[in-house]
């Protein structure tokens, strides 16, 4: 989950670096990826849909797909849109655990598909118009994605993940050293 939040307006958020809708997404989700010295960063997604495109479609990993802190999400793509996420995803990138019940926009059902309400095509903050949001302290249950419809012009977080499989031999290394960090994109 994102540390920073913002309205449905993706492209106003300062991570955006100058993209709109679901590209506006995947740079937030690198670019703090990026900040905060991710393996892989350019192998993050955001969790968004709209209606051209699913947020199941931009996971090219079949997993399996863990929190920052090494909890399971999901044995595969499959289990995640197919079943229950096994614990909630309340961890941002710097490995900080969320406590607020904020709401994460995603415009995606559990299943992985368009709910059909995107903020019009995540480029507007009108309070008026709605987004699909989850809740991130939310697991084994479809509430995770698709909690309600959420004004886009109330602030939300992201999901992102990452289509890079990594494997840390001895851990998290919490110094920051990435070095002993290795990933494989599938």
């Amino acid at each position: 989950v994102t540390s920073v939040e913002g309205l449905g307006e993706l492209e106003n958020w300062p991570q955006a670096g100058g993209q709109a809708g679901l590209a506006a997404g995947d740079a937030i989700c690198r670019n703090l990826a990026t900040a905060a010295h991710l393996p892989a960063p350019q192998s993050f997604v955001a969790w968004l849909s709209d209606a051209t495109a699913d947020a199941v479609d931009a996971l090219t990993s079949n997993g399996p797909f863990r929190r920052l802190d090494g909890f399971a999400i999901a044995g595969s793509k499959a289990a995640l849109v197919g079943g229950p996420v096994l614990n909630s995803i309340h961890i941002d990138e710097n490995f900080v655990y969320i406590q607020r019940l904020g709401s994460t926009w995603t415009g995606t059902g559990a299943d992985g598909l368009h709910t059909g309400t995107d903020c019009a095509f995540w480029s507007s903050s009108h309070p008026a118009v709605d987004g699909t949001a989850g809740l991130a302290t939310f697991s084994r249950d479809a509430a995770w994605s698709a909690a309600y419809g959420y004004s886009c012009e109330s602030p939300g977080s992201l999901y992102c993940f990452s289509n890079a499989v990594t494997l840390f031999w001895d851990g998290f290394d919490y110094t920051g050293d990435t070095g002993r960090w290795s990933s494989a994109v599938p």
